[in-house]
């Protein structure tokens, strides 16, 4: 069938709304950040906090400075909408921009009568849509209304170059996609990798936050000092982040299995180390030893970490280097 030109003009005109708003947003969360401190000085408790995170609760000693005391209780605490009203008018900006890229999906598919995510464009879309999904469902599940300037950022620049740079018309997917397995195989692969961004930036974070609150006990100055008095303890950070990844994982090998299923519908085979497949099993090997070394040796904090981040970099790796830069059998998702 015919591409319906209306339908793709719409979704980008929505996709165009949707950066926007994230970056409306993004400024928005900026000056939350910025005048913070000095909206929640006033009713400051020094009394140790308990930090609600899922199911459990974290007694955290009350820190030494007030300021920073007031901003993570108060983002953190279960059962409270974002308080005050810059944080407000972000969360809503984000809210509406998700509507909006979503839409923007949407449209795309049925102006082209497929699954949209055929290409590298819509992948990276797909993506980006899912991270932000994520950061909505975290900031009202845990009150983690703080991620919202961290995940927008590389949210909406990665947007930009895909309007500008990899920007793909809207048509019909090659022959080697036109499979009932693209809607299962990619889509979890774009829920999994959605996670696995909005963890980095929570561990990323944590480095931040762990570093931060080291030097502060031993007196030194530090850098991030600002952005400590934002955040949550790091103890909450790298439980966020190690949540996240739990609930990736199994996503990310299913995405995995039911690639090899689809392989062996397309090539007659299961496996043939492709350079996509090589490199999404180092990545699945890579998160592995994150989760198998905090399970079993006992693994937290800084080590854990820097695991994490490496298979960060793996991910990346094989969702851009490989279509950019390397020859293969799933070459047919790269730039146009």
């Amino acid at each position: 069938m015919p591409v319906n030109i209306d339908l793709a003009d719409a979704s980008n005109a929505l996709l165009f709304a949707a950066v926007i708003l994230y970056a409306l947003a993004m400024l928005a969360y900026a000056c939350d950040f910025a005048f913070a401190r000095q909206r929640l000085l006033a009713g400051v408790d020094a009394a140790p906090a308990l930090v609600a995170v899922g199911a459990d609760a974290v007694a955290v000693p009350a820190p030494a400075d007030p300021g920073r005391q007031a901003v993570w209780t108060a983002g953190d605490q279960r059962g409270r909408w974002p308080t005050g009203p810059w944080l407000r008018t972000a969360f809503g900006l984000t809210c509406i921009g998700l509507a909006c890229h979503v839409l923007s999906i949407l449209a795309r598919g049925l102006a082209e009568h497929r699954t949209p995510w055929g290409n590298m464009y819509e992948f990276l879309t797909a993506i980006t849509c899912m991270a932000v999904l994520v950061l909505v469902a975290a900031s009202v599940r845990y009150r983690a209304y703080y991620m919202g300037l961290f995940v927008l950022v590389p949210v909406v620049l990665t947007l930009g170059i895909d309007l500008t740079t990899i920007y793909t018309p809207a048509g019909s997917l090659v022959p080697a996609l036109q499979s009932y397995w693209i809607a299962i195989h990619v889509t979890a692969m774009i829920v999994a990798s959605g996670l696995f961004i909005f963890g980095v930036v929570v561990t990323t974070l944590y480095l931040v936050a762990d570093r931060s609150e080291r030097r502060v006990a031993a007196g030194q100055p530090s850098w991030s000092a600002g952005i400590l008095q934002h955040l949550p303890r790091s103890v909450v950070l790298d439980r966020l982040s190690y949540r996240s990844i739990l609930f990736a994982f199994p996503v990310w090998t299913f995405g995995v299995m039911a690639g090899a299923i689809w392989a062996d519908h397309a090539w007659g085979r299961y496996w043939g180390w492709d350079p996509k497949e090589t490199w999404s099993f180092i990545t699945w090997v890579a998160y592995a030893m994150f989760l198998h070394a905090r399970a079993t040796a006992g693994w937290r904090g800084k080590r854990a970490a820097w695991i994490h981040l490496a298979g960060f970099v793996c991910l990346m790796f094989n969702l851009v280097g490989v279509n950019l830069w390397i020859t293969g059998l799933h070459s047919y998702a790269g730039m146009p």
